[in-house]
């Protein structure tokens, strides 16, 4: 009896909660291909970017342009494939463009970003593409400029590009972000090695700059100077400093640690009722402060941590950059060793100002606990994400600890600044060590204070100390995770694309095992007590602002059998999105070494034109899963709410003047039907009203290519009405 009900099983539970407004796709032919990351833009349309073996499956009515370039990307030992955006309608039904590089000239496009507020116009874009060549010729990947943002044209060519030497993490993480002015951070080099890492910062046009209150410059004699700030450097001016950096390395360095006394003797608070020692996050690790002159690297540190010889770089993992004031928040690792002699990974948020000046760190954990004691915390932990919570004024973090001990990462019931907080699964539970569990805290931007947090931890194949079911109906009888003691099993979020809705909901994909899932989800997990077993699976999951609750949580995983866990296992996730009605994933269904897929097919459900509903070799996947309590406007590209300090009334008439700032096109939205009859004239003048450009509008467009970068005012009038506001031209 139990197997007919296990086999009902197979055919019943994956289908429960198919809705049809729901689309699940693959994308490909027999060639290999991946979606990477996915964005909407100003009209509600999206950019999706990957790689693919070939570009036939994408239709010969579709536009492609080719990138145009100017340079040497260094790829010479890639894989012959096409780095590549579709530019899909808002309905997702057509391919509206695929605009890619010439075949070989990189191995893929991995990320997108733009230099606008989430929700807000799109400003310029910005892409990285992963690369295949040796360490003297910049191997790693590249970060890129475009000409063109789909809004103010199809992009045709690179603004600018930059090869970025990177491997292990850095080239997994690709840790980078852009400024609203269109500066753009990174990290480069490798991780826990012998060589090299540091933070740079490329200034609008793509070349390394000079951060003032960065601890570390190249001189253009072609020496290096160590102080602060830049225009004190020995040569006498800022203009002497070809450029700065953050060095991610110990020997024969002092950045991230505390040049005197005093700052390696500060005592502050952890950010959750303990304190921490020195100014700087490796001060930890050593027995004094380090003269830049003569850097020293004895430990241990007062926690008793040491440095580990083996490993001088340290491992940066991750950036991201508020784009109202372009302060940056950097999350990187650094190895150690333990008391006892034993190899450990501590954590470290590093909060900058704009100029580079330090604000505040975060080691997420207790070092001095709020009772005195001075403990060490074995786990060895890791930071995956970053992104700002821009509606509550909070870092969303993104970590994952590997192994669980007294001392963890925080948990979500025992928050100094919030004592009547309770995240969705306050600890790590059961007796299973050696896995890895992700880990989801927020911290207020001002100071590092943690306000919220959560584990994530999926549940172990057949364990015991399950809980009560959980009393929210959206978790569907679920065992409450904070009853009971139940073995968890690894789970790992993805790497640096982790969204932040625009109520401070979190996005959030990853891998798991009996994965948790809602009541209205589209594809859910067997559940314990039903007898069926789990599969590894990728999944998605929308977090409440506060980490109470899952508001949303599917799989993406090929239907497997319950008895024997064969036909899962078998999909990966890159990029999540959050849009008004719905989160948006993307990813790939894997392959083995013959071409041929893994496992069974996810359920596909309103297969577009271009999609295909089986995987012909390793193929690409779109969802894009809809549900009632997902609904928020704010998340929409709704122009009238999105640019509230770029509309402007005239006589009950709303105009819209996007993207701001641009670098070649302005657009004019009108949002009125009885506006887009009436013919408008346009008249750029300087700040101080000297005119500059005039003209009639014409397909609600202003071309401001010869314009030199600066500010200037936009008046777009007819007969009586007129509209001014003020633009900021790009390079």
């Amino acid at each position: 009896m139990n197997r007919i009900f296990v086999l009902l099983l197979i055919v019943s539970f994956p289908l429960a909660a198919f809705a049809q407004s729901n689309l699940v796709t693959y994308a490909g032919n027999e060639g290999k291909e991946t979606f990477y990351d996915i964005l909407q833009i100003t009209d509600g349309s999206f950019v999706i970017c990957g790689y693919a073996d070939n570009l036939d499956w994408v239709g010969s009515n579709v536009p492609r342009i080719e990138l145009q370039y100017n340079g040497l990307i260094p790829n010479s030992l890639g894989n012959n494939r096409y780095g590549f955006m579709l530019h899909l309608s808002a309905d997702m039904e057509s391919v509206l463009h695929c605009v890619h590089f010439p075949k070989g000239a990189v191995e893929d496009i991995r990320f997108l970003k733009t230099n606008s507020l989430p929700y807000k116009p799109t400003g310029a874009l910005y892409i990285s593409c992963n690369t295949a060549d040796s360490n003297p010729n910049n191997g790693g990947y590249v970060l890129a400029k475009l000409d063109h943002n789909f809004m103010d044209g199809i992009p045709s060519s690179l603004d600018w590009f930059h090869a970025v030497w990177a491997k292990s993490g850095p080239k997994e993480y690709h840790p980078w972000d852009v400024t609203n002015d269109g500066k753009v951070y990174y990290i480069s080099g490798e991780a826990y090695g012998y060589d090299w890492s540091a933070v740079y910062c490329l200034n609008p046009t793509g070349s390394r700059q000079v951060v003032n209150n960065w601890r570390n410059h190249w001189l253009s004699n072609g020496t290096e100077w160590r102080g602060t700030p830049a225009a004190d450097n020995p040569l006498g001016s800022i203009d002497s400093v070809l450029f700065s950096g953050i060095v991610l390395k110990m020997t024969g360095r002092c950045d991230l640690r505390s040049w005197t006394l005093e700052d390696y003797n500060l005592i502050t608070s952890d950010g959750n009722g303990g304190t921490k020692k020195g100014k700087w996050p490796v001060d930890v690790l050593f027995n004094s402060p380090c003269d830049p002159q003569s850097p020293s690297t004895s430990g241990p540190g007062y926690t008793g941590y040491s440095p580990a010889s083996n490993s001088p770089v340290y491992g940066g993992q991750s950036i991201c950059v508020d784009k109202r004031n372009n302060n940056l928040y950097i999350g990187m690792n650094f190895k150690s060793v333990l008391p006892g002699g034993q190899p450990d990974f501590e954590p470290a948020v590093i909060a900058m100002d704009s100029t580079g000046q330090l604000r505040w760190w975060s080691r997420l954990y207790h070092e001095t606990t709020p009772s005195g004691a001075i403990v060490n915390s074995s786990p060895d932990q890791y930071i995956d994400a970053l992104a700002i919570d821009y509606s509550n004024e909070k870092l969303v973090v993104g970590a994952r600890c590997h192994g669980n001990n007294v001392e963890n990462f925080w948990e979500g019931n025992q928050i100094s600044s919030n004592s009547g907080a309770s995240g969705f699964q306050n600890n790590f539970t059961g007796s299973n060590g050696n896995i890895h569990i992700s880990w989801l805290g927020k911290l207020l931007l001002t100071d590092g204070a943690l306000t919220n947090s959560t584990y994530m931890a999926e549940l172990a194949e057949g364990t015991g100390g399950l809980g009560v079911p959980h009393s929210d109906p959206n978790l569907d009888g679920w065992p409450d995770p904070n009853t009971g003691w139940p073995d968890v099993n690894t789970t790992r979020m993805a790497k640096n694309n982790m969204k932040v809705t625009s109520n401070g909901d979190v996005c959030v994909i990853a891998a798991g095992r009996r994965t948790i899932t809602t009541a209205n989800a589209y594809q859910k997990m067997v559940k314990p007590n039903y007898g069926g077993m789990s599969a590894w699976n990728s999944f998605v999951r929308v977090y409440d602002a506060q980490f109470n609750v899952p508001t949303y949580s599917s799989l993406v995983v090929g239907v497997w059998d319950t008895l024997t866990q064969g036909g899962g296992g078998n999909t990966e996730l890159f990029g999540v999105y959050k849009t008004k009605e719905g989160v948006i994933c993307v990813g790939r269904h894997t392959a083995d070494s013959n071409g041929t897929p893994v496992g069974n097919s996810i359920p596909v459900n309103q297969t577009p034109s271009w999609g295909d509903e089986t995987p012909q070799n390793e193929s690409a996947i779109l969802v894009y899963y809809k549900a009632a309590n997902l609904y928020n406007s704010d998340d929409g590209i709704s122009v009238t709410k999105m640019i509230e300090s770029d509309v402007n009334v005239i006589n009950q008439k709303t105009i819209i003047v996007y993207p701001n700032p641009a670098s070649t096109q302005l657009g004019i939205l009108f949002i009125h039907d009885n506006q887009r009859s009436l013919y408008w004239n346009y008249r750029l003048t300087g700040i101080l009203g000297q005119p500059i450009l005039e003209g009639i509008l014409s397909e609600n467009r202003i071309d401001i290519r010869s314009l030199p970068a600066g500010a200037y005012q936009l008046q777009v009038y007819h007969d009586n009405e007129v509209y001014t506001h003020k633009i900021i031209k790009t390079r």
